[in-house]
């Protein structure tokens, strides 16, 4: 639950509330087994599960706080068409004039993957496992090269 953490981070940083009035969790956690090997290891799931945020005593801008998480979600998040995940969600409850208790709801899809080992704990497939957490990175630019040259 990488996405969320960073997330809470993120808008923890930014100090739209007191550091105790902003929490984090996550609801509805479902496992799509996919067991593929992949750069490094084995892609065995996609992890899907709702987020809430919650800030309490909220007293900026509401805009501000939805353009923070949709900038966060398009620098950070890049295959939530791909996974057709909809929306975030933002609840308000106005306490007075000028504060509210805001409830941030969203979805995130996280690959989950194994790294062979001799020592790992998962047995798939015929060989061992252990669970490890994996940043994949992909190239953004690259060049072709054909007879030797660019």
């Amino acid at each position: 639950m990488t996405k969320l953490q960073a997330l809470t981070a993120y808008l923890m940083q930014r100090r739209l509330v007191a550091p105790e009035q902003l929490d984090s969790f996550t609801e509805q956690v479902k496992l799509s087994l996919i067991w593929k090997p992949d750069v490094g290891g084995m892609h065995f799931a996609d992890m899907h599960y709702r987020a809430a945020i919650v800030l309490e005593r909220f007293a900026d801008h509401p805009a501000r706080l939805m353009a923070l998480v949709g900038s966060w979600l398009e620098n950070h998040d890049g295959d939530r068409d791909r996974h057709e995940l909809p929306a975030p969600e933002f609840a308000v409850e106005p306490l007075d004039n000028d504060l509210f208790d805001v409830e941030v709801t969203l979805e995130f899809v996280e690959p989950q993957y194994l790294s062979e080992d001799p020592a790992g704990e998962i047995e798939a497939f015929g060989k061992t496992w252990a669970f490890v957490p994996f940043d994949l990175w992909i190239a953004e630019l690259g060049e072709v090269a054909t007879d030797g040259r660019p």
